[in-house]
């Protein structure tokens, strides 16, 4: 009977690192983003400084080999959670907010 040979040079593009890492980062930028969410101008230069230090940084990490480079994606992955809670919660609701207060 033939088994299935691991080839070790080949390592999986996202594993238990990427995952932790998604976790941390969504965790960490997202209770940032909803505990500054009433000083909106404050939450946007944070998140301008935090994306100078922690873009960078993910994407050196995933040239990097091994779980290093998972967790790199990692990173990267779970730093879109905060422009996308920006642009679909933020946005809208500063809008409607503007909006409704015209009225």
């Amino acid at each position: 009977m033939m088994t299935a040979q691991h080839d070790s040079r080949h390592e999986a593009r996202y594993g238990l690192s990427s995952f932790v890492a998604v976790v941390i980062t969504v965790a960490v930028f997202e209770a940032i983003t909803w505990a500054w969410f009433p000083y909106f101008w404050f939450e946007l230069l944070f998140f301008g400084i935090a994306s100078a230090f922690a873009v960078p940084a993910g994407l050196f990490m995933s040239q990097m080999g091994g779980s290093t480079a998972q967790a790199g994606r990692g990173i990267l992955i779970g730093y879109l959670a905060t422009p996308l809670t920006i642009a679909l919660i933020g946005i809208p609701t500063l809008i409607v907010t503007q909006i409704l207060h015209r009225a």
